[in-house]
């Protein structure tokens, strides 16, 4: 839905796990239904050896579902929110090899260790 707004703003490489997104590379980096736990997938397949996750919350916290407020109709809108930590425990089984932590201040998340994120960055 938003190609060419991200082709125009971003002039970084786009990449997706899903096949047939025109413009946009596909990348194989696991199979974990949400774009946050798709993106630790991305960074671990990228070379990443530590993952310091910020805006994990996984929950709707003040009562909405995202910091920028609902997606326009024809897009989510969190609406397998509980699902997604079991998604998270499988990625983290996954991943159990590699350094990540949670530093988001409210969470729903257990299954990585939690940090400060001023001890983290140390």
């Amino acid at each position: 839905m938003y190609r060419e707004e991200a082709g125009n703003a971003f002039k970084g490489e786009l990449v997706s796990p899903l096949p047939n997104c025109f413009g946009v590379r596909r990348i194989a980096c696991g199979q974990y239904l949400n774009s946050g736990a798709g993106a630790i997938g991305l960074a671990v397949h990228l070379g990443a050896q530590r993952v310091i996750l910020l805006g994990y919350d996984c929950q709707r916290t003040g009562g909405q579902a995202h910091w920028h407020g609902n997606h326009p109709k024809g897009l989510g809108n969190a609406g397998s929110i509980n699902t997604w930590p079991a998604q998270f425990q499988k990625l983290a089984r996954d991943l159990r090899n590699f350094n990540i932590v949670n530093c988001t201040r409210e969470t729903a998340l257990t299954c990585f260790p939690r940090v400060e994120l001023e001890k983290a960055l140390v």
